[in-house]
């Protein structure tokens, strides 16, 4: 059975299937197909929160070493990791809308 409201990317109705009125996923629709469920941000505030809480991320982490007693080579490495997941997760977040 095919669903009118939404754009299927598989031959069978899945949950990443793209509503035609809003463009979000099937997964974020109400059960009967409504698009309350949506924040209704624009693109550009949905990024600017996106980047906001990443560079906040970045600056709890930056904190975080700066406040070290002693630096040795394991928490710098830490820290790149840090930095590296932070930056990884921000950017899947700002891009996925």
């Amino acid at each position: 059975m095919s669903d009118p409201q939404f754009k299927l990317v598989a031959t069978y109705p899945a949950n990443w299937d793209r509503c035609k009125r809003c463009g979000a996923p099937r997964k974020v629709h109400g059960a009967d197909g409504s698009c309350g469920l949506t924040l209704g941000l624009g693109r550009s505030r949905v990024r600017l929160l996106g980047a906001g809480g990443t560079a906040a991320a970045l600056g709890g982490a930056g904190w975080l070493l700066a406040t070290a007693p002693a630096i040795p080579p394991a928490t710098v490495l830490a820290f790149v990791c840090l930095v590296a997941i932070i930056l990884f997760v921000g950017g899947l977040a700002i891009a996925s809308r």
